[in-house]
């Protein structure tokens, strides 16, 4: 079911697949330019043994701007756990976030580490080194109908250079998302992941919170590229109560690509980890 949740700085687009009521929740945040429909192949393989929320940022897909014009990942954060709290969820969540949504995801274990379980991110850097590659500040825009669109040939840099979009449901997914973000808009959000890790890497925030987490990285990520990645391994590699895995045949958006792959990933884990809780 999609609705449209108010927030303290905006309209958050949701869609739950399941019962609120449910013992395991799983939370997918998408990256910039992104939207919930980048879930709508992994879905269909979490859907039995989870809860389903996926959420659009502020400022993306159907979700409305902010309405001060501030974005960073705590706002954005807060403003995930606000639309969630509207579903009147009391359980712990399981949250995946993929690209700056893993670090979003992480931001919401810092503002609420309680009701986080366990995190499972894609794809995202560690350092501000490479915080905006994960962004389209690698892809070029047209003009398009009066609007700014994505490069068909540069959005195939969101997945394996092999891969042919044509097997997708929607082969347009990523021009389609990226342009309901307006282009000021855009440069904001590029911009927050940048801020957030120049504060502080991905490695103390982990060691920090002490959540069982999973960095899941693609051997064929155009976005982040093969430097982000050893970059994001050598930074978090030795955070306690985190694993590292190589997703192969996949780019940026691996959920896309290896949906299955993606999801019993995610099932693996969660089955065999434990958050221990503080005395």
């Amino acid at each position: 079911m999609e609705k449209i949740l108010s927030t303290s700085e905006g309209n958050v687009n949701t869609n739950l697949v399941g019962s609120v009521n449910s013992e395991k929740i799983i939370v997918l945040l998408p990256g910039i330019n992104g939207s919930i429909e980048y879930f709508n192949e992994m879905i269909p393989y979490l859907k039995d043994k989870y809860t389903v929320i996926a959420l659009d940022l502020l400022g993306q897909g159907k979700s409305s701007k902010v309405k001060g014009g501030h974005y960073t990942i705590d706002s954005q954060a807060w403003n995930m756990l606000e639309a969630i709290a509207r579903w009147k969820i009391t359980n712990q969540l399981i949250i995946f976030g993929y690209g700056v949504g893993g670090l979003i995801a992480v931001n919401m274990a810092e503002l609420r580490g309680f009701t986080v379980s366990k995190l499972i991110l894609l794809n995202t850097p560690a350092t501000d080194k490479y915080a905006e590659m994960d962004a389209s500040s690698r892809v070029a825009n047209i003009p398009l109908l009066g609007k700014l669109a994505k490069s068909p040939v540069k959005s195939n840099l969101y997945f394996a250079k092999d891969f042919d979009k044509k097997t997708l449901a929607d082969p347009k997914i990523v021009d389609e998302a990226a342009n309901l973000v307006d282009r000021k808009v855009e440069k904001k959000l590029q911009g927050m992941s940048s801020e957030y890790l120049r504060e502080k890497f991905l490695n103390k925030r982990l060691r920090k919170i002490k959540i069982p987490t999973l960095a899941l990285y693609s051997r064929d990520d155009q976005i982040l590229t093969e430097a982000g990645i050893k970059d994001a391994k050598a930074t978090i590699g030795r955070v306690p109560d985190l694993t590292i895995e190589d997703v192969d045949d996949a780019g940026h958006l691996a959920m896309l690509e290896q949906p299955q792959v993606i999801a019993e990933s995610i099932i693996d884990f969660d089955e065999s980890t434990v958050k221990t809780e503080e005395e």
